[in-house]
């Protein structure tokens, strides 16, 4: 009775996170995001699909550059702003991860930022993705990498650092 009981405990122990977030589950460079698929779906579209509450990414896009270094902090700052911790920060393939531990719904977050500055056709892209490990329970499908680029883009209006 004891090992059916223990059995029945484990199997539900290690189901219980239905979806996990781990750091391959991201591209190594912003070269492998498509920027310029984004920003013909952001011209085509009012309402892109990345904006949708059930997705896990976000894009945005600003018809001037940033300086390199002012982006990260920007970009550091809003990652920050919603609980993350800066878990890789590559300025060479121009990406930052933050990742953030355990809260009420989830066991914990990754978000990449990924970012491009071309200075040629005078515009910074910016992709952000973010996965979440979760168990069984469920919880509010909310768009963390939305909260994040929304805040991103209030630091970029108002020019902060």
């Amino acid at each position: 009775m004891n090992r059916i009981l223990y059995l029945i405990i484990l199997t539900v122990f290690l189901q219980s996170c239905l979806s996990v977030a781990r750091i391959s589950d991201f591209p190594t460079t912003s070269e492998s995001i498509d920027f310029d698929q984004y920003s013909k779906e952001r011209m085509d579209n009012k309402e892109p699909f990345w904006t949708l509450e059930t997705s896990y990414e976000y894009y945005i896009e600003e018809n001037f550059t940033l300086e390199k270094i002012k982006l990260i902090g920007l970009i550091t700052n809003a990652l920050k702003n919603n609980g993350y911790r800066i878990f890789i920060s590559d300025q060479d393939s121009q990406y930052i991860i933050g990742k953030r531990g355990l809260r009420a719904n989830e066991w914990n977050t990754r978000t990449g930022v990924y970012y491009k500055i071309d200075s040629i056709q005078n515009k910074t892209q910016i992709y952000i993705k973010s996965r979440i490990t979760q168990d069984i329970t469920g919880g509010p499908r909310d768009n963390r990498a939305k909260k994040v680029g929304v805040n991103l883009e209030m630091l970029i209006k108002k020019g902060d650092e």
